[in-house]
């Protein structure tokens, strides 16, 4: 049977330079964008319009001076206002261009990653956007200097404020608070990969650890195995495929990292006592109960 699934946009078909992971994107977008997901990081800017950015089974209000930070583990789709199309800068990169300390600040302390600017700070970024599109148009001299420069500043401005504006948890698992870098690189990576088919030699490369001191190590820290905590990532982000779309089941199977649906229906009951498609009608039913 096809794995099917909302598209995936690849570096290979949005990254066109090799020497430089990053790509510039600006657009008007009326309508929707449908649902979807990326291989790359991306951080968007609205310059005008307004709408409504879907995320995860999530709603935000998207306006001009919106400004927010994708992983390759989110789902979202955008749709605009009908009389204001939404007016978009994407820049596009890997990991490969993330700091390490910024690394941490972002994706550490479960930020929701969107917030929204202030007047005399739009301008500023605008600013920004338009001089990394010139940059990654037509290299030169020094581009990947200004470019990476650009970019570290755009994501201090980001976080900070993403701070002050709003915080949740990335998760509903419970994560220690005082984990070393290493294991919390690892933990992050197990976010924004859980999809793949990601493996426990996987996660401890990312911590430096060998595979064996690794699984100790987290299953210490964290209190549960590394193969169990992965689980129950990808069955909540399942969960919320199912609140948040239309999706079949068989397709959120595959989105959300399992690989057959016999073993993610077993597993699904197994931790909610229901099957998915039951899950979904019973939310469903709560949902038009809560908003009646």
């Amino acid at each position: 049977m096809e794995r099917k699934q909302p598209p995936r946009l690849t570096n290979a078909e949005y990254i066109l330079q090799k020497h430089v992971p990053v790509q510039v994107f600006h657009g008007i977008h009326s309508g929707t964008i449908a649902l979807h997901w990326h291989e790359f990081y991306e951080l968007s800017f609205v310059v005008s319009g307004a709408g409504e950015h879907r995320l995860n089974g999530s709603s935000y209000p998207l306006s001009a001076g919106t400004v927010f930070l994708l992983t390759p583990a989110d789902f979202h789709e955008l749709v605009s206002l009908a009389d204001q199309p939404l007016e978009i800068y994407n820049f596009i990169f890997t990991e490969a261009l993330l700091d390490d300390r910024l690394y941490h600040w972002l994706f550490s302390g479960g930020l929701r990653l969107q917030a929204q600017l202030p007047e005399e700070q739009r301008r500023r970024v605008y600013l920004d956007y338009e001089r990394l599109h010139e940059e990654t148009a037509v290299w030169q001299e020094g581009s990947e200097i200004v470019v990476k420069a650009t970019l570290q500043r755009l994501l201090v401005d980001l976080y900070r404020a993403s701070a002050v504006n709003y915080m949740e948890p990335r998760s509903q698992l419970a994560e220690p608070q005082n984990l070393n870098l290493n294991l919390q690189k690892a933990l992050i990576y197990i976010h924004h990969h859980f999809r793949e088919n990601l493996s426990l030699d996987d996660a401890a490369a990312q911590a430096n650890y060998s595979a064996t001191y690794f699984s100790e190590s987290f299953s210490k820290s964290i209190g549960q195995p590394f193969q169990r905590y992965l689980q129950n990532v990808r069955m909540q982000f399942a969960e919320s495929l199912l609140k948040a779309s239309a999706l079949p089941v068989t397709e959120i199977c595959y989105a959300a990292g399992f690989n057959t649906l016999g073993h993610f229906e077993r597993v699904f009951r197994q931790r909610t006592g229901m099957s998915p498609r039951e899950y979904r009608t019973v939310s469903e039913i709560a949902e038009r109960s809560g908003n009646g």
